[in-house]
């Protein structure tokens, strides 16, 4: 990200440009679609590029390659974590400690993130789709403070129960992970230290 160049709205692939509809909402309704399980990697694939490319589609050859230079254009260094070694090389997560586990949903927390941007930054959500970028919405997103509720929940969601000494507080913030719990957490086998970073 810069400050001097304008939001990029295009990607090229082979010699080809494709213009892109990067305004946020059509991304998250893309991503959702991207990840749609009930369907195969190719479909789920062509149904992204459909929803993100403003003409004509692809040849199916470039179908990928396309795909991976809209997902490198539209994810930031902040959405993608990762740990270096002393040389600069990246290190891979290791074992349960280091599991970097989701503490928020677009689709499940969407009122939080909506209450969030009208508190912090007086943004109708709803009046914002097919305008704001993108790449406006995550730096904004990234920068929402710690009065939002939304914040607060990722912070409990994320608080690691084996760093709470006093039993009490670990059962209080258990209770609240357990009410604030995403879908896919409530599913799974209680154990309680496995939220957050």
């Amino acid at each position: 990200m810069n400050l001097y160049d304008p939001w990029p709205n295009e990607v090229t692939v082979n010699q080809h440009t494709y213009r892109l509809d990067l305004s946020f909402d059509n991304v998250l309704y893309a991503l959702k679609a991207r990840g749609d399980e009930g369907m195969t990697m190719m479909d789920r694939c062509e149904t992204f590029l459909q929803l993100v490319i403003k003409q004509d589609m692809p040849p199916v050859a470039d179908w990928v390659d396309v795909h991976n230079a809209i997902i490198d254009l539209i994810t930031t260094a902040k959405q993608r974590p990762m740990r270096y070694d002393i040389n600069g090389d990246p290190i891979e997560p290791k074992g349960d400690g280091e599991h970097i586990k989701a503490d928020y949903d677009f689709d499940f927390d969407a009122s939080y993130i909506y209450a969030a941007f009208r508190q912090t930054y007086g943004i109708d959500l709803v009046k914002e789709q097919g305008q704001l970028h993108w790449l406006s919405f995550v730096a904004l997103f990234d920068a929402l403070p710690d009065d939002t509720a939304f914040v607060r929940i990722r912070h409990i969601r994320s608080t690691k129960l084996s760093d709470i000494k006093d039993r009490k507080q670990k059962d209080a913030v258990r209770r609240q992970q357990r009410a604030l719990a995403l879908p896919d957490d409530e599913n799974e086998e209680e154990g309680g230290d496995s939220y957050g970073r």
